[in-house]
């Protein structure tokens, strides 16, 4: 199966614990960003939810962040481009609300979309990923954005 046809891109796991709950999912069927699915399968609850996005923690937060929150499209879609403009201007929003609650000195960004096996992607379910930073990061924040 290719990244196109899958929930999960196994090859873009970070750890081999992600590997494996991802491929356990896979397994079963759970696209483990699906609202339904949350509250069972997400190791963090929601914190926020808007009309077209939910905020909850990264449950594999990147190495260097001091908060790592990922911004989940509450429709199951693997590319920007199949929501509809408003959501746009409400993901702006939501991370002017993250920003707010940490005023941090610095955050990042990175949302893939469309084929998990060219953007770096490991689940099929289109997320923004929002980290934030500090003067001191205990490493290089690194976002995988290709194969």
């Amino acid at each position: 199966m290719t990244g196109a046809e899958t929930l999960y891109y196994l090859d873009a796991a970070r750890t081999e614990d992600q590997r494996a709950y991802m491929s356990s999912l896979e397994e079963r069927g759970i696209c483990i960003f699906c609202e339904e699915h949350v509250a069972e399968h997400q190791e963090h609850p929601v914190e926020h939810r808007g009309e077209f996005w939910y905020i909850t923690r990264n449950a594999y937060p990147y190495a260097g962040t001091v908060a790592h929150y990922l911004i989940v499209p509450r429709t199951h879609v693997a590319s920007f481009d199949e929501l509809p403009d408003a959501a746009g201007a409400e993901l702006w929003s939501l991370q002017r609300l993250l920003k707010d609650r940490h005023a941090p000195l610095a955050t990042a960004t990175v949302m893939r979309s469309g084929d998990m096996r060219y953007n770096g992607g490991s689940v099929a379910h289109l997320h923004a990923h929002f980290v934030i930073l500090d003067d001191a990061p205990s490493a290089t924040v690194k976002f995988k954005v290709s194969a």
